[in-house]
């Protein structure tokens, strides 16, 4: 099941009729998995060029995984490393 862009009332209608531990069964996998996020995304997000996370990248400073030709995803733990390992306190 796929809710990913999906509105309050699609999600609604989807899980209707799902019982209670369907519904917890689909919680956890949604939980557990781990979430990725495309370079471009990232570059938007924090007002970067999407060649300057690609330089991150090639400097190992973000870990990224290449799902297709020339596709890359992030890990959003791997952006989580990144922002601990660059914040000012």
């Amino acid at each position: 099941m796929n809710l990913a862009g999906k509105s309050r009332e699609q999600i609604d209608a989807a899980l209707r009729d799902k019982s209670h531990a369907e519904l917890i069964e689909i919680i956890y996998s949604l939980a557990t998995s781990e979430s990725m996020i495309a370079p471009g995304e990232l570059a938007a997000r924090r007002q970067i060029s999407k060649r300057a996370v690609m330089r991150l990248i090639k400097a190992g400073k973000l870990r990224a995984h290449q799902t297709l030709r020339n596709s890359v995803r992030i890990p959003l733990d791997s952006v989580r490393e990144w922002d601990r390992n660059t914040a000012l306190y």
